[in-house]
């Protein structure tokens, strides 16, 4: 039987999501290896379809007894905080990871120094594997979704009368975080110069506790958009596979559509990195600023020319 390998992931969904990288990365390098994977229930549709992974625990069923009895010989902790230290101490796991931190000698005892400046989060991640002899296997982040899902999408889209190979447009204009948001007038004026400007079918997307906000951004604008149906994430997936380009704030149905191979527009906050959040490749591009005073034409300056240029790449 091959080794037993922990990851300990809490944070968000998109967090969760920008690990899977490394789960192909240890498979490719250990094949005989058994991955599990500690992580909130919110990241359930994000992790459960992972061919790579022999099991899913979650931090709600206080899972240490479970985790135990999988027999862990290595643990890699992302979240180097007391809660994921205990996990990874307990595990059971004779080798430890987690990025240097002063408190860590507590919980691990392999510490590699973290990344020294900014780049894409995949690679810097994937250089908590080093240690194991692991080399990287690309920056793509993976979701598989199933033909019902696939199946959603499709009545939708058919539904609203966008044919296949239309030019569609997913638009996220929401985030738990308020510095990233960027004012739903704004998206809303987006939303009706893509229409203009490039024909697109611009669907707005939302989430539990954002539909009413959604709306409204909806109401201000000229032009009838679409609005997404109650899609769960694997369903959101399937549609951001049949999207043309995806637009909106940091967060995770971004990364979202960044693994299902989708172009995106993202418009950063200035306290968050585009080259840490966005994937290289001319397929992703970005504004960036203070999103209190960001003006909306700079940012549509960018996205006219980013969505003028989609049409010499290859999805």
């Amino acid at each position: 039987m091959g080794p037993g390998i922990l990851i300990i992931v809490f944070k968000g969904i998109g967090d969760v999501l920008l690990t899977t990288p490394l789960l192909r990365a240890l498979k490719k390098g250990m094949p005989d290896s058994r991955i599990y994977f500690l992580t909130r229930r919110s990241s359930r549709r994000i992790l459960e379809n992972n061919p790579r992974l022999s099991g899913i625990f979650y931090r709600e069923d206080k899972p240490l007894a479970a985790i135990r009895r999988a027999g862990i010989d290595i643990s890699v902790d992302f979240m180097r905080s007391a809660p994921s230290g205990f996990y990874s101490l307990f595990s059971g796991a004779k080798k430890r990871l987690a990025f240097r931190y002063p408190a860590g000698r507590i919980f691990y005892n392999v510490m590699p120094v973290g990344k020294a400046g900014p780049g894409y989060t995949v690679y810097d991640r994937l250089k908590l594997l080093e240690p194991l002899g692991i080399l990287p296997d690309g920056h793509a982040a993976e979701l598989a979704f199933g033909p019902e899902n696939a199946a959603k999408a499709e009545k939708f889209l058919s539904g609203a009368g966008v044919p296949p190979g239309a030019f569609t447009v997913t638009l996220d204009i929401t985030s738990p975080r308020e510095h990233r948001r960027w004012a739903p007038e704004n998206f809303a004026r987006l939303a009706d110069s893509l229409a203009a400007g490039f024909g697109a079918r611009v669907i707005f997307l939302w989430g539990p506790g954002e539909l009413g906000y959604v709306k409204a951004a909806m109401a201000s604008a000229r032009e009838k958009h679409l609005l997404c149906p109650d899609f769960d994430l694997l369903d959101l997936a399937a549609l951001l596979k049949r999207t043309s380009l995806h637009v909106g704030t940091s967060s995770a149905p971004m990364h979202i559509a960044v693994s299902q191979g989708t172009p995106t527009f993202v418009v950063y906050a200035l306290q968050n990195s585009p080259a840490s959040w966005s994937p290289p490749g001319p397929e992703h591009a970005w504004a960036q600023g203070d999103l209190s005073t960001l003006p909306f034409e700079s940012v549509w300056q960018r996205l006219r020319a980013h969505a003028a240029s989609l049409g010499s790449l290859t999805k």
